[in-house]
C-alpha cells in the first residue's frame, strides 16, 4: 500500500479566478473547486462508525481514503494553456482514531503535536 502520510496542500482556487463581480454578499473567503467536495450520507456514516452526533459546521475532520482513477484527460485551452483532469472514485475510506471515541474519530487525535508544530 502507498504511503498515506503525504503532506497536505491547500486546494483553494487562486483569488483572481474566484472573483464574482455581480453577486452582492458573496463571500470573500477561499473557494474550492466543485470536485473537492464529498457528501457522506447515513449509510456511509454508519459504515465509518460516525452515525449519531454530527460535528458542527466549520469543524475540521481528518479522513483517509483510497480511490481509483475513472478518467484521465489532457487538452489545450483556447487561451493556449494545457488543461489536465483526473476523475477519482473513492472506493474505501477510513477515519483515524479509536472506534470507541467518537470525538477522536471525527476530529483526530489532538493530544499529539503535528510534525509541523515541533
Amino acid at each position: 500500500m502507498a504511503d498515506i502520510h503525504a503532506p497536505l496542500v491547500d486546494l483553494a482556487m487562486p483569488a483572481e479566478s474566484t472573483k464574482i463581480e455581480s453577486m452582492p454578499g458573496a463571500s470573500s473567503g477561499p473557494r474550492y473547486p466543485y470536485g473537492c467536495c464529498i457528501r457522506l450520507e447515513d449509510d456511509q456514516l454508519k459504515k465509518l462508525g460516525l452515525d449519531g452526533d454530527l460535528p458542527a459546521v466549520g469543524e475540521m475532520v481528518h479522513l483517509c481514503c483510497e480511490a481509483i482513477v475513472t478518467s484521465a484527460s489532457m487538452g489545450e485551452s483556447a487561451e493556449g494553456g494545457k488543461r489536465c483532469c483526473v476523475e477519482l472514485q473513492i472506493r474505501r475510506m477510513g477515519v483515524p482514531g479509536s472506534p470507541d471515541n467518537r470525538a477522536e474519530r471525527w476530529y483526530g487525535d489532538h493530544d499529539e503535536p503535528d510534525e509541523d508544530d515541533e
